[in-house]
Formats: C-alpha cells, structure tokens, sequence
C-alpha cells in the first residue's frame, strides 16, 4: 500500500514540473519579453556606434600659425553642426573638441610652404569625454616661389637701370647681373607665406576609426 502511495506521489511531482517548465517556456516566447540578444536589447542600448569616416565640422576657438605654433600645442574647436547617425544625433552640435598640433613647419627660405597637422583628440558634450584619435589632413600655405621670382627679377631690373645711367650696354647687362645676384639674395632672407587658421576658421575631419557614445537627449 505504501508503495503505490508513493508511485503516486512521484508521478504528480512529475506532472506539477513538466507544467512548470511549459510554462516558463511560454513566457520567454511572448512578444516583449526582455532577452539580452536580438531587437530587444539593441532598442534598449544606451550607446550610439559612430561608424569610421563619419565627418566632423568645428570652428577653432583659436588662432593656429606656422610662425608661432609648435608641436604640443593645445587648442580648441566647437561642432558646428550635428553628427546623425540612423536619424538620431549622435554628437550635438556645440560640442567641444580639443586636439593637439602634430607639425608646425615654417616655410623655407628661398621657396617653400608652412604645413599644419593637428591631432582632434577628445569630444565632450552632455558632461561626458571620448577619445577621436584622429588626424587632420595636412594643411599647406601658398608657395613662395613667386616671390622669389618677383624679388630676383626685379632686382635685375633695378640693375640694369643703374647700369644704363652709368654707362654703355656692358654697363646694362653688369648691372643686370648685380642686381639679379642682389635679388637671390634678398629672396634668401625671407621666407614663403607663413600658414595661419584664424580663430573662427571652419575645419572638417573624419574619424579615423568608430566610436561609441552615450545617447543624448532628443529634442522633444
């Protein structure tokens, strides 16, 4: 008698269980429910994925030149519009970037032009900071070889003037040759356009690889 009582009881703890486990399984499959994976969860991420090649646009807060800057240098810029990502914003416009300068390079005496590189190292917006860790193009100034061109000629010019004020044509083409030397020389002690980005000057980078950021909060 005994046995079959506890047959009997086996056999409902049985049932009471496969119950159970149907319905846990009924519950996860309903429509909403909160899984870590799939649509789910992705529609609950508090991060926006910024995708590599995505294009920035600030203003510097100020001025940058290959006469004065060196490598090291700080600076500031501030977005000037802003970044969507799948429709949302993802960096808000008026957020502030702050770099570095990775070359400053003075235009060469004679001829030559000034470069500028700058290295856009974090953004801040919402009281938050990321890390860009990208690099500006190369910016060049105008090449002085006009210039030079314009200083030698003209100083040959000059020459021979003073040559034919002093005498004959062998007297033109000495004072040509003076003159001409004196501009060379001239053009040797000055240098090419200096570079310079005004402060309030617009510049456009794109990230050199992804980067995740906080949600922000969209305009109602």
């Amino acid at each position: 008698m005994k046995k079959n009582v506890w047959i009997i009881v086996a056999i409902a703890l049985a049932i009471i269980g496969v119950g159970t486990l149907y319905a846990m399984q009924a519950k996860n499959a309903a429509p909403g429910a909160n899984t870590e994976s799939g649509t789910t969860a992705s529609r609950g991420s508090s991060n926006i994925l910024v995708p590599q090649g995505s294009a920035i646009t600030m203003r510097l807060q100020s001025t940058i030149s290959t006469k004065t800057a060196q490598v090291g240098d700080r600076f500031q810029a501030a977005v000037t519009a802003p970044v969507h990502v799948n429709g949302r914003v993802a960096i808000p416009e008026g957020s502030n970037v702050s770099g570095h300068v990775i070359l400053a390079r003075q235009p060469g005496k004679a001829s030559g032009r000034g470069e500028l590189q700058l290295s856009y190292d974090q953004i801040a917006f919402d009281g938050r900071s990321y890390g860009m860790n990208t690099n500006s193009q190369v910016y060049t100034s105008k090449s002085g070889t006009t210039k030079d061109v314009a200083l030698i000629g003209g100083g040959a010019v000059a020459g021979g003037i003073v040559g034919g004020v002093l005498g004959g044509k062998d007297d033109i083409a000495k004072g040509a040759a003076v003159g001409g030397a004196a501009g060379t020389g001239a053009s040797l002690l000055t240098r090419g356009p200096q570079l310079v980005l005004e402060q309030g000057t617009v510049l456009q980078t794109q990230l050199d690889q992804s980067m995740s950021v906080r949600k922000t909060k969209q305009p109602a």
